[in-house]
């Protein structure tokens, strides 16, 4: 049986009682997709049974899925055999842990910085499923901010302000941000700069998102200093406590969230003593950015 139960005031539930697998019900997709658009982030607990198939079969129900970025860099290996995949762990082909200086890990810094998944490709990241395979004992939440509620409780000046405004995403300048290595010249050739709104509104739910990420550079036909301050300032703003949900994994999590109206960002954990093993998949969505 079916159960939800909430785990954070603004957003967020847990599910338990579900299975997912490649041949599910499609009234248990549609249940899921209806808790997404309602809640923004949606943990299926209990599927250590799940396997990558699964996994990849359960999101394409949801929609187009992405093909990893890893896909374009050339100096590193991929783990994973399914391009779908992408790899947020600090585990080598053989099982063991990689050092924290390896280059793959050292591409995974972003990921600390508040995003939006994708948020720099066009379609930009719709949904995103990011599974739990092997968690550390200690550290290592995910932690999710409500851009729904956070825009809610702008005031009327700034909605004003904002409305309208459109933003200049880049995977390079969340990588500069986070001391994380360059883009490669391959990366550059297949993942050029998007532009997407400030704001976005849901069709399915009715309610209005900031739509902000690190990889936001800049504010189009802003002074580029100011741009930078107003994206800021907005993103200290919809990231404060009362927005927040901290995530502490179980093994068998499978966490679904809405790249639109949320964002999120890992924390550390002590990478010299535990392995940690996510595997993502990530949807499309259905509109394109405004500009490349």
């Amino acid at each position: 049986m079916i159960q939800i139960q909430r785990v954070h005031p603004h957003f967020a539930v847990a599910i338990t009682g579900l299975a997912v697998s490649a041949d599910m019900d499609q009234a248990d997709i549609d249940r899921v997709r209806q808790v997404v658009d309602d809640e923004a982030v949606v943990v299926i607990r209990g599927q250590q049974a799940m396997t990558d198939d699964d996994q990849i079969a359960f999101s394409s129900r949801f929609g187009t899925l992405q093909k990893s970025i890893t896909l374009h860099r050339e100096d590193t290996e991929r783990r994973m055999r399914r391009d779908e995949l992408t790899d947020i762990s600090n585990v080598d082909a053989s099982g063991g842990r990689m050092e924290a200086n390896d280059l793959r890990r050292q591409l995974q810094l972003p990921a600390r910085l508040w995003h939006s998944d994708n948020s720099f490709r066009s379609p930009p990241g719709l949904f995103t499923f990011l599974a739990a395979r092997i968690i550390p004992p200690e550290g290592g939440n995910t932690e999710f901010a409500d851009m729904r509620a956070a825009y809610d409780a702008l005031d009327p000046a700034m909605k004003e302000r904002i409305a309208g405004l459109q933003v200049r995403h880049s995977l390079g300048w969340s990588r500069e941000q986070a001391g994380a290595p360059p883009m490669s010249e391959s990366e550059r050739a297949n993942i050029p700069e998007s532009v997407q709104p400030l704001v976005r509104y849901h069709p399915r739910s009715g309610r209005r998102s900031l739509y902000l990420s690190s990889h936001g550079r800049d504010v189009l036909g802003m002074d580029e200093a100011a741009g930078k301050a107003l994206l800021r300032e907005l993103t200290e703003f919809a990231t404060q406590p009362e927005f927040v949900y901290s995530h502490k994994w179980q093994e068998g999590d499978l966490v679904v969230w809405d790249n639109r109206t949320t964002m999120h960002r890992a924390t550390p954990f002590p990478e010299d003593r535990y392995r940690r093993d996510m595997r993502r998949t990530s949807t499309e969505d259905d509109v394109v950015a405004i500009a490349a």
